[in-house]
């Protein structure tokens, strides 16, 4: 007779989260990698992300400005043709003009350089800077601010926000590869299993939802992970016992395969 014995724990490092309440804990990366395999396939997340595809780089900055991303990176312009097989294919092969591109797409988006450089209290120079990747971090308190500024863009293009601004809740179905923690005392695994946060004893919250929105809009992926776990640890009805979430203690993935979502 086959032993249905748990899977053996991931062996890859783990990454560290700064999970809600500022706490910092370790995630696996299986995890992570299964939250970002879900933002490209799971309902609920589309459009969830800072990086958005070629095609819609080459709308919004058109070819002049993936050209100009290109000669910020040191490289040369690209062709007509390169850049049709770059949309063809999905992919912009070189990492820093991807970025670039990125960057400036998502500037124009927010309004253009101007329009960033009153929202996050910077001048229009160091804007143009970061854009043309001169600078590759803004000064002070600027870089948060762009990304708390282009979080909540990107909230409210996905639809997770209202029309005023609130954030809608989420409705949450994890599958994936859990582990429990307590502490000195050995731990127990779970073979692959689906967690329906509908059935929480308290549902995720608007404050946790908006937390959640806001991570996933920031393609911080461990914090996603760190948010979850701790919602399962404490929340959770099979997980009875917990009233701490940390490294040592709660409900743990060691991969994600799915994550869906409803926004209500």
């Amino acid at each position: 007779m086959a032993l249905h014995l748990p899977k053996k724990r991931s062996k890859s490092v783990p990454q560290t989260a700064v999970g809600l309440d500022g706490l910092h804990v370790k995630v696996a990366a299986a995890a992570t990698a299964g939250v970002a395999r879900s933002q490209q396939t799971s309902r609920g997340l589309a459009g969830l992300t800072t990086t958005v595809s070629v095609r819609q780089l080459r709308t919004e900055i058109g070819r002049e400005g993936l050209r100009q991303a290109a000669l910020d990176a040191g490289r040369r312009a690209p062709s007509d043709r390169t850049l049709r097989r770059w949309v063809q294919q999905g992919r912009i092969p070189h990492a820093d003009v991807n970025e670039l591109a990125q960057r400036r797409a998502a500037i124009e988006r927010l309004g253009g350089v101007a329009a960033v450089a009153q929202r996050i209290g910077r001048t229009p120079s160091a804007v143009s800077r970061y854009r043309s990747g001169k600078t590759n971090e803004l000064r002070n308190d600027a870089a948060s601010k762009l990304r708390d500024v282009k979080a909540q863009d990107t909230m409210q293009r996905a639809g997770v926000l209202r029309p005023d601004g609130t954030p809608k809740r989420a409705t949450i179905r994890v599958k994936g590869r859990v582990g429990v923690r307590n502490g000195s005392e050995a731990g127990y695994d779970f073979r692959t299993r689906t967690l329906d946060f509908a059935n929480s004893d308290v549902p995720f919250t608007v404050e946790e939802s908006e937390a959640l929105a806001a991570a996933l809009a920031n393609d911080d992926h461990g914090r996603v992970v760190a948010i979850l776990e701790r919602h399962a640890t404490l929340e959770y009805p099979e997980n009875k016992g917990f009233d701490v979430y940390s490294d040592e203690f709660g409900f743990h993935f060691e991969a994600i395969e799915n994550i869906q979502i409803d926004w209500a």
